[in-house]
């Protein structure tokens, strides 16, 4: 029910009463961050569409969620055509039909336009509702024709309580490399993002000290551990500049990887330089696009390994 997701009331009320008075749109768009409970929002507002009162992780009959298929990355054009059949059949509640897309921004170009047909030209009693971390990672036309709902965002106090809630355990270190991303969080445990956090530390620490090489490093990382590593290291840079340049006060308990980055001299330029080479190569992972990834970690690594007093021109 929507009282687990507390975070989520004050966006999902509204709605709520606009689809009851039959007043919402036929496409809705739900952008934020991943991991705050954006599914789960969608399938609340399914849930109301269709008159159905379950537990939003049951998935009804007349609810059709389209995601990647396993093994791939992208979300293709026959699969927004299965789902233009599956809103065309008749409802078997008698209410309607819901069409779950996420996340959007995994639609080919093909798929992308083929679900603008729908857009364009919806079929009875049917609702499409998009999953995006941002509106800009969609087709203008698309957009335009969706109903944006930014997804409410749970505080820090909201997602510590939340997840001591599920998983009775120490997550405030978690929170300062991650964020308030309690669903994700959940998902991937405590031990798991502890162990990863105190690698990272380790091998950060070693690069540092000269104790270790980048190649070493990415011979290390499997390929599944490269986007949440990415992340880590993503979190530890943005911490040292907001730190450094903001003056911000900071957790004395802080991941010693990035106490170590704090005693350096970095160069702040340099810095945003490596945030925006993590950007691309996580998306170049989301992609599914077929690296040498021990050669671009390599080379994203070797700035720390190079210079102990701040990063050298990246080339």
């Amino acid at each position: 029910m929507i009282n687990e997701y507390p975070w989520l009331r004050e966006t999902y009320q509204p709605l709520e009463t606009n689809i009851k008075e039959h007043k919402n749109a036929h496409a809705f768009l739900i952008q934020g961050n991943s991991g705050i409970g954006r599914l789960a929002l969608a399938k609340f507002l399914s849930n109301s569409f269709l008159g159905c009162h379950e537990n939003n992780s049951t998935e009804t009959i007349d609810e059709i969620i389209v995601s990647p298929m396993e093994d791939k990355k992208t979300i293709s054009i026959d699969q927004i055509r299965s789902l233009k059949e599956s809103l065309l059949l008749t409802s078997l509640k008698g209410k309607g039909k819901v069409g779950i897309i996420h996340p959007s921004e995994a639609m080919t170009y093909p798929a992308a336009n083929s679900l603008l047909k729908i857009l364009e030209e919806p079929p009875k009693d049917t609702m499409i509702i998009l999953i995006a971390e941002s509106s800009g990672k969609l087709p203008k036309t698309i957009v335009s024709r969706s109903q944006i709902i930014n997804c409410g965002h749970p505080s820090h106090e909201e997602t510590i309580k939340w997840l001591v809630e599920k998983e009775d355990a120490d997550w405030i270190p978690i929170l300062s490399v991650f964020g308030n991303r309690p669903v994700l969080l959940s998902k991937m445990g405590h031990e798991n993002l502890t162990n990863q956090i105190n690698s990272m530390s380790s091998q950060i620490t070693g690069l540092i000290d000269g104790k270790i090489n980048p190649s070493e490093i990415s011979d290390s990382w499997k390929s599944e551990d490269i986007e949440l590593n990415l992340r880590v290291l993503y979190s530890w840079i943005f911490q040292y500049l907001e730190i450094r340049l903001l003056k911000c006060n900071h957790d004395q308990n802080l991941p010693n990887g990035l106490s170590r980055m704090l005693d350096q001299n970095i160069d702040h330029e340099h810095c945003f330089k490596l945030m925006d080479e993590i950007m691309r190569l996580r998306e170049l992972k989301y992609s599914g696009k077929g690296l040498s990834w021990n050669l671009h970690i390599t080379k994203l690594l070797n700035p720390l390994f190079i210079d102990m007093s701040g990063m050298k021109e990246y080339v």
